[in-house]
């Protein structure tokens, strides 16, 4: 089989499932993203190099992809080439996440984009598949984002594969600047539509310093892992980069300069998040997630960022409701209401690093097939499936 990953962020599942097709010997796979070699400048590449070719995306390779190379299948995150560089089309969605509504209104340049790759998704398509987490994400897709249910598969998540199995802290320590065996780590990591992450409780330049001046006085580690840097003005990233001279215990990392997230999963004690659809893919470790209930209240006036052609757009909703899929009350660690509350939940999980085991699981088996480890050879099977067809 010729397999074509068309990558925006080489990371994650993507990468997870990229390492599964690489230990086989009936597929043959080219990548193809925007920097290879800023991938291969991450500690994964390094860790556990891949064999298969990796391509530099250029402005021609929407229209033929890879030179001489013709595939039997493309595989994409979220971002679709222009024209259909295979007979089939794949989609591992790059995170199951709690923002939506990913109704057919949102993504309806996304069916277009399908429809002029692979045909209609919306009706019964032999030439096309889109890989669901689990029942309730199946129930969603073919709901509310308007895919047909004979185009979608429960699948699970590939890079839970190796979350639930995390790698010795000493294969891990070359590749931060900081005691990792030693001290421990929390994982910071907000998603970015809601603007600053504290602002419904005061300001990130005086919390975010409260917040690592406390872990510093405790002697432990902080990633501090964003969205991509352009997603943020110039004037919060001078914040960002003040902060982190002033702790040097902090790493501050940016999806655009860092894809690879993996590492920072597996090397973590705690993650930090405001509902970011990493936490999806942590609870996999089954280690304690401390969630920051991301509004004042659900029902207030609020102001949603998403991202343009010209840039971020800001535009007010009469409630925040309307963007979740999933309420932040389904989820599967701690929830923080309060910044003081955030610092309790954060003492208990470095003191109790098994407090959150259940909850983690019962969110996995209701969501995401419980993270049971056969999730690569699922996806696997539906591609295979696929390809035959």
């Amino acid at each position: 089989m010729k397999i074509l990953i068309w990558a925006t962020t080489f990371g994650a599942d993507l990468w997870a499932f990229a390492r599964y097709l690489d230990r086989r010997r009936d597929c043959d796979v080219r990548v193809v993203m925007s920097a290879p070699e800023m991938f291969r400048g991450e500690g994964i590449a390094q860790l556990d190099p891949l064999k298969l070719p990796i391509y530099v995306r250029r402005p021609w390779s929407q229209i033929i992809g890879v030179p001489f190379f013709n595939p039997d299948v493309t595989i994409v995150d979220n971002h679709v080439p222009l024209r259909g560089l295979s007979g089939k089309g794949f989609v591992l969605w790059h995170g199951f996440g709690w923002k939506g509504p990913n109704d057919e209104k949102e993504f309806a340049a996304l069916h277009w984009q399908l429809r002029l790759n692979w045909g209609n998704a919306k009706r019964p398509n032999r030439n096309f598949r889109w890989q669901t987490f689990g029942p309730w994400d199946f129930k969603h897709r073919t709901e509310v984002s308007g895919f047909h249910p004979d185009n979608c598969r429960i699948l699970g998540a590939a890079s839970h594969d190796l979350l639930r199995d995390p790698r010795d802290k000493r294969d891990l320590q070359p590749y931060y600047p900081f005691d990792v065996q030693n001290r421990k780590t929390v994982l910071i990591a907000p998603t970015w539509h809601y603007g600053e992450v504290f602002a419904h409780w005061g300001t990130d330049s005086e919390l975010f310093d409260r917040l690592l001046r406390t872990l510093s006085e405790r002697g432990v580690n902080v990633i501090l892992r964003l969205h991509d840097s352009f997603r943020f003005d110039k004037r919060y990233l001078s914040f960002l980069k003040g902060l982190v001279a002033r702790y040097p215990n902090t790493l501050l990392k940016f999806k655009d300069h860092h894809p690879d997230n993996l590492l920072d999963l597996q090397v973590s004690d705690v993650l930090l998040t405001n509902f970011s659809s990493i936490a999806n893919l942590y609870y996999a470790t089954l280690r304690p997630t401390v969630h920051i209930y991301p509004v004042r209240s659900p029902d207030e006036a609020f102001l949603w960022r998403t991202l343009s052609v010209a840039g971020v757009r800001k535009r007010e909703i009469p409630s925040v409701r309307y963007i979740w899929k999933l309420p932040p009350e389904e989820n599967g660690g701690l929830m923080a209401h309060s910044f003081d509350e955030l610092l309790e939940r954060v003492e208990q999980s470095l003191d109790q690093p098994d407090c959150c085991q259940e909850l983690a699981r019962d969110f996995l088996d209701r969501h995401m097939l419980g993270a049971d480890g056969g999730n690569c050879e699922r996806i696997w099977e539906a591609l295979s499936e696929l390809v035959e067809t």
